[in-house]
């Protein structure tokens, strides 16, 4: 069955019980989209939190490693931004 075919039958079943579809996938997808930002602000929380922990225990050379891609996100950020 193709997409189109599966929306013709969704709105056929739909306009029986007149009932809009629209606004209920809109409210799915916002929700949805909520969930993953949620999700991935926790886990550069929990990022944060682990590299802060291991940050005192770090080598010398691991942390210079570690400055010079944070500066390279930085910069490549930057170029991207305008």
């Amino acid at each position: 069955m193709s997409l189109q075919n599966l929306a013709n039958v969704t709105s056929q079943i739909a306009g029986m019980f007149h009932f809009n579809a629209s606004p209920l996938a809109t409210g799915l997808i916002v929700v949805g989209l909520a969930i993953v930002f949620m999700v991935l602000i926790g886990a550069i929380i929990y990022g944060l939190i682990k590299a802060f922990k291991e940050l005192p225990n770090m080598p010398f050379r691991t942390f210079v490693v570690l400055m010079l891609v944070l500066a390279m996100f930085l910069i490549i950020v930057g170029v991207l931004l305008p």
